[in-house]
């Protein structure tokens, strides 16, 4: 009979939890990336097992943006709170979707939807997710004043434009991989904004033309803060004809080159020349 009893006991306790577990919240949709050029969809799924939903609510960090209370006329409300307008929602006994449109700012936000039941238990339920206010380039960045052929000791002044976007891009410059430290007057520029919020980015790149290997390879990239960063370069090749002192020549990053490698690029640069002349006489 005491076993019975205990058997007993335990029974109820795994049929309390079965229970419990069984009203949840099963799907959360919220995207990760939002464009506030257009509407972001959230959509929550629950199981209410053998209980009576009382209510559906949606929230922005703190601040609830939308209701829904199947027992009140009407049935839903919206709340405009900053930083998101609330446009429409549609509810039933098993999920609640909502449409949003973030304003133009980048901005994190966490979203959560919570359901409740009704009495006597009034149980609660909540799943929370993070959405960022972002619009992605559509284009690579473009190089230009990058010449296809340079002289050495030539100065050039590249600039590289990056797409619109949200936030703007920052801009880095590379000779041949190398990071090039920003002068303080050649930082990133940002336009001015436009629908959305997404602006324009630029910035330029000052070098003294270099041929330690008879060419220049330069790379822009531009990079959205973001979690995780988005990246997005273009790249262009400058070949350097060496002058009549290639002890005298020296790279962009002060480097003196060494006269072999100066012969080098001479001679290639030579043969590449004869080779074109070749070519044209055929």
């Amino acid at each position: 009979m005491v076993l019975l009893c205990v058997k007993m006991k335990y029974l109820n306790i795994l049929m309390f939890f079965a229970l419990s577990s069984a009203y949840e919240i099963s799907e959360l949709r919220v995207p990760l990336l939002a464009d506030p050029r257009r509407a972001a969809e959230l959509s929550c799924h629950f199981n209410m097992d053998q209980h009576r939903l009382h209510s559906v609510k949606w929230y922005r960090d703190m601040d609830e943006i939308f209701r829904y209370n199947p027992q009140q006329t009407p049935p839903i409300r919206l709340f405009n709170v900053t930083g998101v307008m609330v446009l429409n929602g549609s509810c039933e006994s098993s999920r609640c979707e909502v449409a949003v449109r973030p304003a133009p700012v980048a901005a994190r936000a966490l979203y959560t939807c919570e359901t409740s039941t009704e009495g006597p238990k009034f149980l609660i339920a909540r799943e929370t997710k993070l959405m960022t206010v972002a619009a992605m380039p559509t284009l690579d960045p473009v190089i230009s004043g990058a010449p296809g052929a340079a002289r050495a000791g030539e100065q050039l002044l590249l600039n590289c434009s990056a797409d619109y976007s949200l936030p703007p891009a920052d801009i880095r410059w590379y000779i041949d991989d190398q990071l090039q430290k920003p002068d303080p007057w050649d930082q990133t520029v940002i336009s001015a904004p436009i629908e959305g919020g997404l602006r324009v980015s630029w910035r330029a790149l000052r070098l003294s033309a270099a041929a330690a290997r008879g060419a220049l390879r330069v790379r822009c990239e531009a990079e959205l803060p973001l979690q995780p960063p988005v990246r997005r370069d273009a790249s262009a090749n400058i070949l350097v004809h060496t002058g009549t002192h290639p002890d005298k020549y020296v790279s962009n990053s002060g480097n003196k080159a060494t006269l072999r490698g100066v012969l080098l690029a001479f001679t290639l640069n030579w043969t590449y020349q004869a080779t074109c002349k070749i070519i044209r006489s055929l």
